[in-house]
């Protein structure tokens, strides 16, 4: 087989790798992604810098993975429905002053998404009534981080057992019950969605399973696979269905016959393709374009940033040795913005059709070319 396209070499001005994959419908694609790393420019087109970001393999936190976020969400997806645009920032009170709360704004296009910056504060049990919070104390700098917004593992409510916020159990201000052992001292959540803040009134849900009634978990980062509501939208990929029939049927035929009818009604969801967004509320946008503005209020210590998505855009082809492959427009597919060193990374992909894996022995040539549109 003749392999021709590059590989990714550090410190090159773009990196691209061929995944294989499938579309919504179940057919066969071979997706070629391309990366590349850009300088924010106020008022401006982003510029490309000459050194690019490399494509992520898989998640990357930014620490321990057991106990905090992802950072960087793997780049290796062959398809996803619209565009993720995420934000690595801290929150700055305006002008520098210190402040005990603050909006911080998001514009990506036409769209706007607006989150609550709170200082640090704290839940207080009160013997006759709903516990009390205290104010917020001024802060002069707020990562934005899903470690800061509403969640957690509540821990002392329940001996029994741990109870975790569905939808970020990384968070802070999650309680069960409400007496002193777990309500007193509660360090209480910095980053809110301004449409549902978190109120004395709400802080104790009674039960773990009422956690849906709880605030939802804001910010601007990524949201993990296996939290709520994303985790629900995973499934058997639609290409591989006829595969999972045909294994489930094998264990089926080794079950004792009164658990065998049970265990047949128990079939698994299809993949919604939904699941491979992963950008925050708001954030997950229809197909960004090139030149689509961008801004960012309050992220920033040098003040408010106005700027534009960079105005060139990768032409791909896929030559597979079987005719004329043509070139496609990217579609981008992801934008992760780095602002406090004012770069952007954006991930772009074209998807090809083939055969499907069962041919990929057969495939004698692979060429990539990557131009502009």
């Amino acid at each position: 087989m003749s392999v021709t396209a590059a590989p990714a070499v550090p410190g090159a001005p773009q990196h691209h790798v061929v995944l294989p994959g499938q579309m919504p419908d179940g057919s066969p694609i071979l997706s070629v992604l391309v990366k590349r790393s850009y300088r924010i420019i106020a008022g401006g087109p982003a510029e490309r810098l000459e050194r690019a970001a490399s494509l992520i393999p898989g998640d990357r936190h930014f620490g321990d993975p057991m106990n905090s976020t992802v950072a960087f969400e793997s780049d290796h997806l062959p398809f996803k429905l619209a565009t993720d645009v995420v934000i690595h920032a801290t929150a700055y009170p305006p002008g520098g002053a210190p402040a005990h709360e603050i909006v911080a704004s998001v514009i990506v296009g036409t769209a706007r998404k607006d989150i609550v910056v709170i200082g640090d504060r704290t839940a207080h049990h009160r013997d006759r009534g709903d516990p009390v919070f205290s104010d917020p104390l001024p802060f002069t700098e707020m990562p934005v981080r899903y470690e800061h917004a509403y969640g957690g593992v509540d821990v002392r409510s329940d001996p029994s057992m741990a109870c975790a916020y569905a939808r970020n159990h990384l968070g802070r201000g999650f309680v069960v019950r409400n007496d002193v052992q777990s309500v007193d001292n509660l360090a209480l959540p910095n980053i809110e969605s301004p449409n549902d803040r978190l109120t004395p009134e709400r802080l104790c849900c009674a039960h773990v399973m009422h956690w849906e009634r709880q605030p939802v978990a804001d910010g601007l980062g990524w949201l993990a696979k296996y939290w709520q509501p994303r985790a629900a939208l995973a499934g058997v990929m639609p290409g591989d269905r006829a595969l999972e029939r045909m294994l489930r049927s094998g264990f089926a035929s080794v079950l004792p016959p009164d658990q065998r009818a049970e265990y047949q009604k128990a079939a698994l969801p299809g993949m919604n393709f939904a699941f491979f967004n992963g950008a925050s509320s708001g954030l997950v946008r229809p197909y960004l374009n090139r030149c689509e503005r961008i801004a960012f209020r309050n992220l920033h210590p040098a003040g408010d940033m106005v700027g534009t998505l960079p105005d060139e855009w990768p032409s791909i082809s896929l030559d597979l040795g079987t005719g004329n492959p043509g070139m496609q427009d990217g579609v981008l597919q992801t934008v992760l913005v780095r602002l406090n060193e004012m770069q952007i990374d954006l991930v772009w992909r074209a998807a090809f059709p083939y055969p499907g894996l069962d041919w990929l022995p057969n495939m004698r040539r692979l060429h990539v070319e990557i131009g502009e549109a």
